[in-house]
């Protein structure tokens, strides 16, 4: 691999024009295609493949459909800049099919659906260049499918690879995509993307965020040209993409169990950046180094365009860090208080529970403004781990959480939590089930510990051979589809038949400094989730705590996974403490059924003593 990483001023200084022998061979790659190029189509691929998507799973709505929303940014700085440009979403031309079919469509018949809508754009359109955006590794194969196809219906076609994804892993892309993807955009594109089209046609001296195979090696310019000040302040331009529509189709966020009834979502972004440094955590690699924030004018007139364009009333924030800068915080929460667009949000990419934010006015202006919902990106309850992946928070915060956001019972308040981490031990582990237990949030999402591509604590694992480079789960589990996972996991371990009732018995008898393996981690991950999640629900009376779980457990149970016997079980159990006897009655009858059905579940109900 060749690194050309320029010595970058800053993009105040400007761009200094820095030739090596290396560069100029990007260079005439680039210009080896056709100049005068001024049509641009962007597209949005399918967020899992249409083989692996499960079509009761999509029909119940519990895959992710995002908008555009990059994409919508880059169309409407093209356009600003004089291209002609245009967005295809082929996620939503899939799930739409979907949807309108039901369980009568063919897994064949989306392949073919996306394929010709993809053929007649590119006839349509007539684009000169295609940019497709690769975010999550789970779109990786689907990337390549449509770059295959793209140069199969016009080989001159310039393509475009960028993303997430991309950014996090542009090597392992570009040499899978050799045949048909040209470059590699890395990182935010605004800039670069005009960088690249103004040197290909003659008007730009510079390229910036380049990559590309050239004679089958690794060429990257890693030189950054991200946009800040007032180039922040772009509200995105979907076209003719009806995003009204999502919520029909899937997932917008994860509190979709407490949004208001009929409410039509979308998503938004006010930041971009993270003040933290997570070791698991990709996005300094994507955003870079600190926060740039988009002017709060600028977000009320995008939130006032979807509210009359769309008739769009609850948005999940994107942010990674929405509550950076506590004075800005203030001002957007009071701002769209005063707006009186009646919205709703939430913030499922995960609060940063430090202690500018376990504080009681801006949790009460959050609620003002429209909050019903939060994700707090807690991760781990023991010091030494929070300590070991620079997690800007810790205990002391995370403990105040609960007692705070209980006098806010509007807001449906979960945690992150990840265990498998490098060296961690089974008594590390037990400290995060006591801090969830003792911080009293609404429910927690557990995972095991992904690496990502690009991350320090990826790295680490590839030093200690716990790791191979570019040896990526391309299902993207772990990263991205948590609605999925957290409700597919169980059925996965049954069917798949790996575990004996004795290993797991055992492994809760192994002492408190043992290191568990993989294997054990996902035996862990199911002991976890009941210890924090289910069983204190046995000891609780709040009748809003209450409220709540009904509510979500309802969601997991008719809606999520339908033969789970475990959500209708304690289902069942909260029912009964809010007086509803008879519809606990049902819950029960129906975890009894779904036991009946199921080894697996009887043996794991024996385990836990669990009466039924």
């Amino acid at each position: 691999m060749k690194s050309l990483d320029y010595k970058t001023p800053s993009i105040a200084e400007g761009l200094i024009n820095v030739r090596t022998p290396e560069i100029h061979l990007i260079e005439k790659k680039i210009k080896s295609f056709k100049t005068n190029v001024k049509k641009v189509l962007l597209i949005q691929p399918l967020q899992i493949a249409e083989g692996k998507i499960d079509i009761k799973i999509a029909l119940n709505k519990r895959y992710y459909i995002y908008p555009p929303y990059a994409l919508g940014i880059l169309n409407r700085v093209l356009k600003k800049n004089n291209y002609d440009s245009d967005i295809l979403d082929l996620n939503i031309d899939v799930f739409s099919e979907l949807h309108k079919k039901k369980l009568n469509v063919k897994k064949e018949e989306l392949t073919k659906k996306w394929k010709k809508n993809l053929f007649n754009k590119i006839k349509k359109f007539n684009p000169d260049v295609v940019g497709v955006s690769c975010t999550f590794t789970m779109n990786h194969e689907n990337t390549i499918q449509i770059a295959k196809e793209i140069k199969k219906i016009n080989k001159d076609i310039i393509l475009l690879v960028g993303g997430v994804h991309v950014s996090n892993a542009t090597e392992f892309v570009l040499k899978d995509g050799k045949d048909c993807i040209d470059f590699a955009l890395t990182y935010e594109a605004e800039n670069s993307l005009l960088d690249f089209l103004g040197f290909l046609n003659n008007n730009k001296k510079n390229i910036t965020q380049i990559s590309s195979l050239i004679n089958g090696k690794f060429y990257e310019i890693k030189r950054k040209n991200l946009p800040e000040g007032e180039n922040i302040n772009v509200i995105p331009d979907y076209g003719n993409i009806d995003i009204s529509k999502l919520t029909d189709l899937g997932e917008i966020g994860t509190f979709r169990y407490w949004r208001p009834k009929n409410s039509r979502g979308t998503a938004v972004l006010a930041k971009k950046g993270c003040r933290a440094r997570c070791s698991f955590c990709s996005v300094r690699n994507f955003n870079g180094k600190g926060v740039r924030v988009k002017g709060t004018d600028t977000i009320i007139s995008e939130l006032k365009e979807l509210k009359e364009k769309y008739n769009i009333n609850h948005i999940t924030w994107l942010d990674d860090d929405l509550l950076y800068d506590k004075q800005l915080t203030y001002e957007l929460f009071d701002k769209m208080e005063k707006s009186k667009l009646n919205m709703t949000w939430d913030a499922s990419n995960g609060l940063i529970a430090s202690a500018a934010v376990v504080e009681p006015e801006l949790i009460a202006a959050a609620e003002r403004s429209g909050c019903i919902g939060a994700y707090f990106g807690l991760e781990s309850g023991n010091d030494k781990i929070l300590k070991s992946i620079h997690k800007p928070s810790g205990l002391k915060h995370y403990l105040k959480l609960g007692p705070l956001m209980n006098k806010h019972p509007k807001i449906f308040t979960r945690g992150f939590l990840m265990i498998g981490f490098p060296n961690e031990n089974l008594g590390q582990i037990n400290d995060t089930i006591k801090m969830a237990i003792d911080a009293q949030l609404d429910w927690y999402t557990v995972q095991l510990l992904t690496p990502l591509p690009s991350t320090e604590i990826y790295d680490q694992m590839i030093a200690a051979g716990k790791a191979k480079k570019d040896d990526l789960n391309l299902d993207g589990e772990g990263f991205t589809m948590f609605s999925v996972r957290e409700s597919e996991k169980q059925r996965k371990i049954e069917e798949e038949n790996k575990r004996v009732n004795n290993d797991f018995v055992q492994l809760l008898k192994s002492t408190p400094d043992y290191v568990p393996s993989q294997k054990e981690l996902n035996d862990l991950w199911f002991y976890t989730d009941y210890e924090i999640n289910y069983k204190p629900i046995f000891k609780q009376n709040n009748r809003h705590k209450l409220l709540k779980l009904e509510c979500f457990l309802q969601d997991i149970s008719d809606r999520m996974t339908r033969d789970n016997p475990l959500s209708n079980y304690f289902l069942n159990v909260v029912k009964k403490k809010l007086g509803k006897n008879s519809e606990a009655n049902n819950r029960l009858k129906l975890a009894r059924d779904y036991l009946n059905k199921s080894d697996y579940w009887k043996s794991r109900f024996d385990i836990l003593n669990l009466e039924y």
